[in-house]
């Protein structure tokens, strides 16, 4: 498993455990329909949950190709993804400040497209495409269904 993966898969699995902790705070459900921690904690738990899955898998796959390369690994030399990192921490000083204005749903839209086009390699139109569909269903989730501010 890549040092970056491991990252990505850490900083994520941190993110869903503040979201599911955040949202203790929330009413999960009262007699009729569910509250407004329902979403956040389900999402967290969900989210943690698929993490540690990938993580095991990932790992399992990594000792059998460990004993694959173990021959190429010594001839290459591993230099480190430093534009990633650059990238990663911009992504997260920019979500930060743009959420210290009063915007969710900005950073969510520029991660989820990054990721679509960096990380899974698709084309930036079916990137961007990704980004709007998954960033309008949150605010309707949010804003319209349960009324919270996202803006």
């Amino acid at each position: 498993m890549k040092t970056a993966e491991i990252t990505f898969l850490a900083i994520l699995a941190a993110f869903a455990a503040s979201l599911a902790f955040g949202s203790l705070d929330l009413k999960y459900a009262d007699e009729f329909s569910f509250g407004p921690g329902f979403v956040p904690l389900n999402v967290g738990i969900l989210i943690f949950v698929c993490c540690a899955i990938q993580a095991l898998r990932s790992f399992a796959k990594s000792r059998q190709e460990k004993a694959e390369t173990a021959d190429r690994q010594d001839q290459e030399a591993n230099s480190p993804n430093v534009s990633g990192l650059l990238i990663t921490a911009a992504i997260i000083v920019l979500a930060v400040a743009a959420m210290a204005l009063g915007s969710v749903l900005a950073p969510i839209f520029a991660m989820i497209v990054l990721m679509s086009w960096r990380v899974a390699r698709h084309p930036i139109t079916s990137s961007l495409f990704v980004g709007a569909t998954t960033t309008a269903t949150i605010y309707v989730i949010f804003a319209i269904w349960l009324n919270l501010p996202v803006l």
